[in-house]
């Protein structure tokens, strides 16, 4: 049983008018939000990839935070949606390509999505930009502030601004932390020396490389009596991995990945008047996890 004072508390409260004041502090309130999640976003580009000359990386990061910061929240977006989320399939470097002397270096970090959930939050952020757009430009010509229903009408528009880029700006900050965390494991892994050797002599970092893994697969899937060809592996490793390839490290053959990497034994074999090429992991390297 409740009484009075308990029915008075859980009664909603009425509308008690709306003034120009409560729209001008709602409207603050609003671009606040905005531009809290457009900083967010510049954060997000400029940090998630860097391209640069390895004698001087710290430039390369200055120059693009740089950049970022000159952009429009409808470029900020157009950057994100083409570069750091990305739909399945469309995953890795773009075609572009930056002209450096000497040595270089490009870092990538992406989040690849289904493609309906790519095209949903790509939908959302356009929208998003466009709402932002009418708020800043023509948000007095929609609204008239001289009455009260006017007021009203302005009131309920910032509100359900505000819920969308507030939604937004959570999602976000999502991304961000999981942005984080890669940034964090990349710094970690860089720091190793096998990844400094890579750095200064251009040596494939071959413990962490794809094609590596790939090769202890087919080890795995292929192997008889520990040995396994290297051609039956080429064939399988195409098969399951079809994007790796030796000339992408350096390489010219499979021959060749293996005893440059120093992670298997190698031995030729003679077979129909052939020499062929047999491989296994080595059991002072294993390959990680």
């Amino acid at each position: 049983m409740t009484n009075a004072g308990d029915r008075e508390k859980t009664q909603p409260v009425p509308d008690s008018g709306c003034t120009k004041s409560d729209v001008e502090h709602l409207f603050g309130k609003c671009i606040l939000r905005f531009q809290a999640f457009e900083l967010l976003m510049k954060a997000i580009v400029a940090q998630h990839r860097v391209s640069g000359s390895n004698a001087q990386p710290k430039d390369a990061l200055t120059r693009q935070v740089d950049d970022t910061q000159r952009k429009t929240m409808g470029l900020l977006v157009g950057d994100m949606m083409t570069s750091f989320l990305v739909p399945e399939g469309q995953e890795g470097l773009s075609d572009e390509t930056v002209e450096l002397s000497g040595s270089s270096f490009t870092i990538l970090q992406q989040i690849v999505l289904p493609p309906d959930e790519f095209a949903r939050i790509e939908a959302e952020h356009r929208d998003l930009v466009a709402l932002r757009n009418s708020l800043v430009h023509h948000f007095l010509e929609e609204h008239d502030l001289r009455s009260e229903a006017g007021c009203h009408g302005a009131r309920q528009a910032l509100v359900a601004a505000l819920d969308r880029v507030t939604r937004a700006y959570n999602d976000l900050s999502g991304l961000a932390l999981e942005n984080a965390a890669a940034r964090k494991a990349m710094a970690e892994l860089l720091a190793t020396p096998v990844m400094r050797d890579w750095i200064v002599s251009g040596q494939p970092p071959w413990p962490h490389t794809t094609i590596v893994q790939a090769l202890h697969n087919a080890s795995t899937a292929l192997a008889a009596c520990d040995w396994t060809s290297v051609d039956a592996a080429a064939e399988w490793i195409a098969a399951h991995y079809p994007d790796e390839s030796p000339k992408d490290y350096g390489c010219r053959t499979w021959r060749q990945v293996i005893h440059d990497s120093g992670l298997f034994e190698l031995q030729r074999r003679e077979a129909d008047g052939r020499r062929h090429a047999w491989y296994r992991p080595s059991v002072q390297k294993p390959v990680p996890n």
